[in-house]
């Protein structure tokens, strides 16, 4: 119940303190064209872009559920512009994960961590990223 509450609350949070709204569908972008979603799940773990144009600040549950991953926790979001970090978990375990404000442009592009993952629990990987910082 926890996390459909924070799924429902946090994207309005989100979208109202960066002003940055969703806009239409989501769609999945790459080098100036239309990718599909399995295209997108593929790229992302190849550290190819993907980005969203549509997306707001507040999109991030729903696009990294897309992206195949299934749990999201914050680990960043100090950024005014949207640009956070998450953990994310997927069949392989926790992994730093982020979105970044595509400005001038409009939406996100989105990111994982490919060389560190496999995290047993969120736990830690909060611990590995508070010893690089």
């Amino acid at each position: 119940m926890k996390t459909t509450i924070r799924k429902l609350r946090d994207p309005i949070i989100a979208e109202e303190a960066t002003g940055i709204k969703q806009r239409g569908k989501l769609e999945f972008w790459s080098k100036g064209a239309r990718i599909s979603q399995k295209q997108a799940r593929k790229y992302i773990r190849e550290n190819k872009e993907v980005a969203v144009p549509g997306a707001g600040a507040g999109s991030y549950y729903e696009i990294f559920e897309k992206l195949g991953f299934l749990e999201l926790e914050p680990v960043m979001l100090g950024s005014s512009a949207g640009d956070w970090i998450f953990g994310v978990k997927d069949e392989t375990g926790w992994r730093l994960a982020g979105q970044e404000n595509r400005y001038p442009f409009k939406g996100f592009t989105y990111w994982v961590d490919n060389e560190n993952w496999g995290f047993a629990n969120f736990e830690d990987l909060e611990k590995a990223v508070r010893e690089l910082f």
